[in-house]
C-alpha cells in the first residue's frame, strides 16, 4: 500500500537564501560600503596627524561627523521616509564617494571639518535607506538568516578595513586610501541600480496623500520635532517586542561608547608589554562577530526572544570574566566568544524589527533611532573617560555588564511578544527598475 503523499515525500528544503531576488546585490552593496568606511576610518586619523598634528582640533574633527545625526535626525527622517529608499541609498553613496575623493585636496583644517560633517550627513541618509531595503529582498520567514549574513558582512568588513589599508599605505600614499573609499562607494551604489524588487508596501486606497515638506515654519517645526517622534513612539509602543528591543538598543550602544574607551585602556593597563594588544582584542571581537552572524542563521528554530536575552546576558558575563584574564590568549578567547554572542543578539534585533514593520515604517524607525543611538554612544564614551583608570577596571567592567544585562532582564516579558499577523496585501511585488 503506497504511503500518503505527505509521508512519502519529505518537505523540500528551502532554497538557498542567496537566490532571493536582490539579496546578493544588497549584501554586496552593504559589504563594500562598510569596507570603504573602515578604510576611511583608518585613513582620516593618519591624514589629520600628518597634516595638522595632535591637539584638541584632532578629536573635534573626528567627532564632528556625529553632529548631523544628533542635531538633524528628525529632519532627515522626514525626508528619507518620503522618498524611495533605493534612490536615497544610491544618491547618498555617490555623494559619499565625492566627499571621500575631495579630502586629500583639503589644505585647511576647517575644510576637513566641513567634509567630516558632510560624511556624517550622508551616512544619515544612507544607513536607514539600506536598512529599509532588506524588506524587499528577504523571503518571508527568513529574516534571521538574512540579517545574520548582513551582520557577518559588517563585522568582516570592519575587520578587513585595516588589513586593506596597510598594504595600500606601504605601496602608495594616504591619498590613495580616500580614492579607494570613493571607488567602493560608487560600486556600492552601482549594485543597487537596474532591476530590483519593488517595495512590498501597499498604499491604503483611502489614505490621504502625505503633505509636502513645507508650510509655515511653526507647523514645520511641530511636525519635525513633535509629530514625527510622537508617531514613532506610538508605532514602537504598539508592539512589546519592538519596544523592548528599542529601549535596550539605547543601553547597548551606551555600552559600545564605554567600550570604545575601556578596551584600549584595558589592553594598555593589563598587557603593557604587548605591542598591538588593542588591535588583537578588536580583531577578536570582529572574528567572533563574523562567526556569530553566520551562526544566527542556523538558530531559526529557537525562540528569538530567548536568543536575544541569552545573547546579551551571556555577553555581559564574558565582560565580567575579562577582568579575570591575565593571559593574552585568555582575554582574546573571551572576546571572541563575546563577539559571537553580540552578533547573534544583533541579528535577532534586526530580524524582529524588520519582520514587524513595513519598508516605510522601517525607514522612519531607523531614521529616528540612529541619531539617538549616536547620542548614547557619545554619553558612554564620555563617562568611560572619567571612569577608566588603572585602579578602576573593576568598576568599568561592572558598569558594562550592568548596562548590558539588567535592562534586558527587566524587560524580559516584552521579548516574548508574538509577531502580529501579516496582511496578505503585503506580498512581494514584481521586479521594478530604478525610476
Amino acid at each position: 500500500m503506497p504511503l500518503p503523499q505527505s509521508a512519502a515525500t519529505p518537505r523540500p528544503a528551502p532554497a538557498p537564501i542567496w537566490r532571493a531576488p536582490g539579496l546578493a546585490r544588497l549584501f554586496g552593496s552593504l559589504t563594500i560600503s562598510q569596507l570603504g568606511g573602515a578604510v576611511t576610518g583608518v585613513a582620516l586619523p593618519i591624514f589629520l596627524l600628518d597634516r595638522f598634528g595632535m591637539g584638541l582640533e584632532f578629536g573635534l574633527t573626528l567627532a564632528v561627523r556625529l553632529i548631523p545625526n544628533i542635531l538633524l535626525g528628525t529632519v532627515v527622517a522626514e525626508v528619507v521616509r518620503r522618498r524611495d529608499a533605493r534612490v536615497v541609498a544610491v544618491l547618498a553613496s555617490v555623494a559619499s564617494a565625492l566627499i571621500a575623493i575631495a579630502i586629500p585636496f583639503a589644505g585647511a583644517l576647517w575644510q576637513i571639518q566641513v567634509l567630516s560633517f558632510l560624511i556624517g550627513l550622508t551616512s544619515m541618509f544612507l544607513a536607514p535607506a539600506r536598512l529599509a531595503l532588506r524588506t524587499r529582498v528577504t523571503p518571508e520567514g527568513r529574516e534571521l538568516a538574512a540579517n545574520g549574513l548582513i551582520v557577518t558582512a559588517q563585522r568582516v568588513a570592519s575587520l578587513l578595513g585595516p588589513l586593506v589599508a596597510g598594504p595600500i599605505l606601504v605601496l602608495t600614499d594616504i591619498a590613495t586610501l580616500f580614492f579607494v573609499e570613493g571607488v567602493m562607494a560608487l560600486i556600492a551604489a552601482a549594485l543597487l541600480l537596474g532591476p530590483f524588487p519593488a517595495s512590498k508596501d501597499v498604499p491604503e486606497p483611502d489614505a490621504e496623500p502625505r503633505a509636502k515638506l513645507g508650510g509655515s515654519p511653526p507647523a514645520l517645526l511641530r511636525r519635525l520635532f513633535v509629530t514625527n517622534p510622537r508617531d514613532l513612539f506610538a508605532m514602537v509602543r504598539g508592539d512589546g517586542m519592538v519596544l523592548g528591543l528599542t529601549l535596550t538598543a539605547f543601553t547597548y550602544v551606551f555600552v559600545v561608547g564605554l567600550n570604545s574607551v575601556f578596551v584600549p585602556a584595558f589592553a594598555h593597563i593589563r598587557f603593557p608589554e604587548i605591542d598591538g594588544m588593542f588591535g588583537y582584542l578588536i580583531a577578536a571581537l570582529g572574528l567572533g562577530g563574523a562567526a556569530g552572524g553566520l551562526l544566527a542563521g542556523r538558530l531559526v528554530r529557537f525562540n528569538p526572544g530567548l536568543m536575544y536575552i541569552l545573547g546579551n546576558v551571556l555577553e555581559a558575563v564574558c565582560w565580567l570574566f575579562l577582568l579575570l584574564a591575565h593571559q593574552p590568549a585568555v582575554a582574546i578567547g573571551i572576546l571572541v566568544v563575546g563577539g559571537i554572542l553580540e552578533s547573534v543578539a544583533t541579528a535577532v534585533y534586526m530580524a524582529e524589527v524588520q519582520a514587524r514593520f513595513t519598508e516605510r515604517e522601517l525607514t522612519h524607525y531607523y531614521s529616528m533611532l540612529l541619531p539617538t543611538n549616536d547620542l548614547f554612544v557619545l554619553l558612554g564614551a564620555t563617562l568611560a573617560g572619567l571612569l577608566v583608570a588603572p585602579g578602576r577596571l573593576g568598576v568599568s567592567v561592572a558598569l558594562i555588564a550592568f548596562m548590558m544585562a539588567v535592562p534586558i532582564l527587566l524587560l524580559t516579558r516584552t521579548f516574548f511578544t508574538p509577531r502580529p499577523a501579516r496582511s496578505e496585501d503585503r506580498r512581494p511585488e514584481t521586479v521594478a527598475s530604478l525610476a
